[in-house]
């Protein structure tokens, strides 16, 4: 019994686990309130890393071109970096 799957259900599930990570990242942020601590960029660098050995296999398997898997790379890294701008206190902000 031979199983295929197409590019629309392979970018789904791409799609679907950067939402997951952006979402637990998220999170995190949310309990810590600091993306500068290194668990969360621990956590970050390992999500990225499994991330894009998903896309790797995609495309060594013919699913994706290079250049989607770049770009889906390059758009979760932007998205994590939204996510620590967001939370990441003003440096050089005097308080009163």
């Amino acid at each position: 019994m031979e199983n295929f799957i197409s590019k629309q259900q392979a970018l789904a599930v791409l799609q679907q686990d950067a939402a997951e990570i952006c979402d637990l990242l998220g999170k995190q942020s949310n309990i810590l309130c600091r993306t500068d601590c290194p668990a969360f960029e621990e956590v970050a660098d390992t999500r990225l890393y499994g991330f894009s050995c998903e896309v790797k296999f995609l495309i060594r398997s013919g699913l994706l071109t290079t250049s989607e898997g770049h770009q889906l790379i390059k758009e979760l890294e932007e998205k994590l970096g939204n996510i620590q701008e967001r939370v990441t206190p003003d440096v050089g902000v005097e308080w009163e």
